[in-house]
């Protein structure tokens, strides 16, 4: 009776090992809802750009006070950070896809 048992419950285990060992070979899908997400993310990287656009405007105007002299100020690193940005909101989607992948 316990050869009996023992043979069942070998059994059990390996079949359970081969079932829990499989993984699907289809790609993942996205969940339900996503879209609105995405969207929000287009709308912030929009908003970044567009923030980062402003950036270098100001940064320029800042950068003009002082070669004129009416003003002391951070133009030039007003402008790098501004770059600096754009280039990691440009960048952001490339990496990520990079670490997903």
């Amino acid at each position: 009776m316990v050869a009996v048992l023992s043979s069942v419950q070998v059994a059990y285990h390996a079949a359970s090992v081969d079932v829990l060992a499989q993984i699907g070979t289809e790609p993942p899908q996205p969940p339900p809802g996503v879209d609105k997400f995405l969207m929000l993310l287009s709308w912030v990287k929009w908003g970044g750009v567009v923030l980062a656009i402003a950036g270098l405007v100001i940064g320029g105007v800042m950068l003009a006070m002082e070669r004129s002299g009416a003003r002391d100020g951070d133009g030039k690193s007003k402008i790098v950070g501004a770059m600096i940005g754009a280039v990691v909101i440009g960048l952001a989607p490339a990496v990520i896809n990079q670490l997903a992948s």
